[in-house]
């Protein structure tokens, strides 16, 4: 995130700390075109980083699954499926043509490389492609800009040896995820976005402890990590992973995952690593209902915003709830707090609130409100808006599109800016 040196102004949001570094009005005509032009470059390379990790759906509530174990190695869920998580996705999550063939087996159509390659049962293996087409439309007089990206091109693997757990991924980047980068430069890179080795134990299996690079145990695990809430607190699944040991719980209801983190090895220097704490707990009330709390502490000796040593904490609640069947809300709302070394403490909030309807089975539509400040008491509140569509049209394929509309906080007012995105992604 870019950096405000002004101490007084050290927490305003991403595009108010870049566009109004020493809060200086535009004077002419020509520099409110400079501050929308850094404006679009500001969301472009935000939109950039948009590489996702596959299978990261708490909207799965809808059909009584509040826990992820069953369907991720991960155990709070994302990334690479079990084969009891590939046989769901036939049975739940894409769209059935015509009558169902009662002779079908769907943990082979819906296993690896579509049943075609048989893998022992302690071995799972998944490959991810997926692809963007983007059109970004700034304010006037910038123009608008089209793009097409390689968003993830990942091959993961994960093993079950009696109560030994590993998991691990490898994948190739053009640009952005630079955060898991396991080569130097900015553009054909190696990325790993998680890397990790435990143990389970106890009864049913419920704990796991691991250490490795992990998703930080925080929030609502969404696929859109462009978010405020997952840029803001740092906890996407995109390129936010933290190395670090981690334990997590899940059974009769209730699942939570406390993580110590080291810092992320991959990133350089060292000073820009964070170390501290992130944990989250939910319970799941009824089959339909699940509310959760969590929490992240965590220091670097270089803070990219601060330009100094810094804490950085967000502590927030969270929810699930599916009123009927067909319909899935979610709700996230965070306190971030900042306290950069000898500067001014720095207190906000960021929200989201999303609706989820599946109105025929693999075909969904989404509404998403969220909300962001960094510094409470100034002019600096980020709105957003997403209208969403996605369908899982045939095994191992989905196709998505989105509407952001997002209205920024900039030295001269508010500037919006319109993003299109649509998505296809395939996996074996």
């Amino acid at each position: 995130m870019p950096v405000t040196p002004n101490r007084a102004r050290t927490a305003r949001p991403a595009a108010s700390s870049f566009l109004d570094r020493r809060r200086v009005a535009p004077s002419s005509s020509f520099a409110r075109v400079a501050l929308r032009a850094a404006l679009f470059a500001l969301v472009l390379a935000g939109a950039l980083l948009a590489s996702r990790s596959a299978h990261a759906y708490p909207w799965m509530i809808r059909h009584e699954y509040a826990a992820c174990t069953m369907c991720h190695a991960d155990p709070s869920g994302a990334g690479i499926v079990t084969p009891y998580g590939r046989a769901q996705s036939e049975v739940l999550l894409r769209t059935l043509w015509g009558e169902p063939d009662e002779d079908a087996d769907p943990a082979k159509l819906g296993g690896f490389a579509f049943g075609a390659v048989p893998l022992p049962e302690w071995l799972d293996l998944q490959a991810d492609v997926r692809s963007l087409l983007l059109r970004v439309s700034p304010p006037d007089p910038a123009p608008s800009t089209n793009r097409m990206i390689l968003m993830q091109a990942d091959a993961a693997t994960a093993l079950r040896l009696g109560a030994f757990r590993a998991s691990g991924t490898l994948g190739y980047a053009h640009e952005g995820a630079l955060g898991a980068s396991v080569t130097r430069g900015t553009g054909d890179r190696l990325v790993s976005r998680q890397h990790w080795a435990g143990f389970v134990f106890g009864d049913d299996d419920a704990f796991l402890v691991r250490a490795g690079r992990m998703n930080l145990p925080f929030g609502l695990r969404i696929l859109e990590h462009t978010t405020f809430v997952r840029s803001a607190t740092r906890s996407d699944i995109n390129a936010a992973q933290q190395h670090g040991v981690a334990l997590a719980y899940n059974k009769e209801g209730w699942r939570g995952e406390a993580m110590a983190i080291l810092g992320n090895f991959q990133l350089r220097p060292d000073a820009l690593r964070d170390r501290g704490v992130s944990a989250y707990v939910e319970r799941a009330f009824t089959p339909g209902l699940a509310l959760g709390a969590t929490s992240l502490i965590t220091h670097a000796e270089l803070d990219l915003t601060a330009r100094t040593s810094a804490f950085r904490q967000a502590h927030g609640l969270f929810g699930r709830y599916t009123p009927v069947k067909p319909v899935v809300v979610m709700l996230e709302a965070d306190v971030l707090v900042r306290s950069p070394k000898r500067q001014a403490i720095d207190v906000g909030t960021t929200g989201l609130a999303q609706v989820d309807v599946e109105p025929v089975q693999g075909v969904h539509l989404a509404a998403t409100g969220e909300l962001l400040t960094e510094r409470y008491g100034e002019d600096a509140l980020s709105l957003g808006g997403w209208l969403s569509a996605f369908w899982f049209f045939l095994p191992h394929v989905d196709l998505r599109a989105d509407f952001v509309y997002r209205s920024l906080p900039v030295a001269d007012g508010r500037a919006g800016v319109v993003m299109w995105l649509g998505q296809l992604h395939g996996w074996l």
